[in-house]
């Protein structure tokens, strides 16, 4: 089945370019005015239809996608009488938050009722990956819901997989950040060390990005550790909010490097949380 307009509700520095991808594919892209009037006046200049409020946005679409910040925004958002009363039945909504599973089943439990189908799909990939089209997507639910909206996921991402029920595509993405987060703290470790035994950074690329030390995490950020260059992309206080989701999902197992990596993240968040989550290496570098 085909959709063609889309609400999207989210648009930070991750939302904001998925947004601009399906309207690049040609979906119809319905937003709502918002207090940053900035992305709003972007879509609407590459042809987005803005509404005043949220209920206009869910009321004109077929598929609603959701991208918040946090399982607070989920619930005042996506838990509120007048807002899914606007919904019709037979839509489906794509959540993409990097939230809780018990969040997110909460909000597929509420909608079931409703007739409304939930996607729970958040992605990795970062804002480059978000600027790409190139995300990945962790979806958990039905199989026939995926399928329906697989090529509007396609507009945004280049690797779906279908994990599990609903909760599942939370939980394995507290998994992915919890291991993003540790290794952000392991690079920087890395490149301190680099810099204090005068290692050159290209080199250390090259070397380490073909060894067995080699991660993600160390050969995308290292650049950004040295020049010190920490605007937000995904933001420190994101970070410790997904790496803490991850340690209250394993409370009864150790975790030991998570809950170290949850501490540090803590120390510095009221610093730098505004920052990029990189930042955690000016920490570490001896910057702070």
């Amino acid at each position: 089945m085909g959709f063609k307009s889309v609400g999207f509700i989210g648009l930070g520095a991750m939302g904001l370019p998925m947004a601009r991808n399906l309207l690049k594919h040609g979906f119809e892209v319905h937003v709502a005015v918002h207090r940053n009037p900035e992305p709003i006046a972007e879509l609407k200049e590459l042809g987005a239809i803005v509404h005043d409020n949220l209920e206009g946005i869910v009321s004109s679409s077929e598929v609603l996608i959701s991208i918040l910040p946090a399982d607070q925004e989920m619930q005042n958002v996506l838990l509120n009488e007048n807002f899914i009363a606007s919904i019709a039945a037979g839509s489906i909504l794509i959540e993409m938050t990097s939230g809780s599973p018990a969040m997110m089943k909460q909000v597929h439990a509420v909608y079931q009722e409703k007739g409304i189908r939930v996607l729970d799909a958040p992605v990795s990939g970062g804002t480059i990956g978000a600027e790409k089209g190139a995300l990945t997507v962790m979806a958990g639910g039905d199989a026939g819901v995926l399928d329906a909206v697989r090529q509007v996921l396609e507009a945004m991402a280049q690797n779906i997989y279908l994990v599990g029920p609903v909760g599942a595509g939370k939980a394995i993405k507290a998994i992915n950040q919890m291991l993003a987060g540790i290794h952000m703290i392991a690079s920087a470790e890395a490149f301190a060390l680099a810099e204090k035994l005068e290692i050159d950074k290209d080199m250390m690329m090259r070397v380490i990005g073909s060894s067995s030390g080699a991660s993600w995490m160390l050969m995308n950020k290292l650049d950004t550790m040295a020049k010190r260059d920490f605007k937000p992309g995904f933001k420190h206080r994101l970070m410790k909010k997904d790496v803490q989701i991850a340690v209250e999902e394993g409370k009864n197992l150790p975790l030991p490097l998570a809950t170290l990596a949850l501490q540090l993240y803590n120390m510095t968040e009221k610093e730098i949380g505004e920052q990029d989550f990189s930042a955690i290496a000016s920490f570490i570098l001896g910057d702070k």
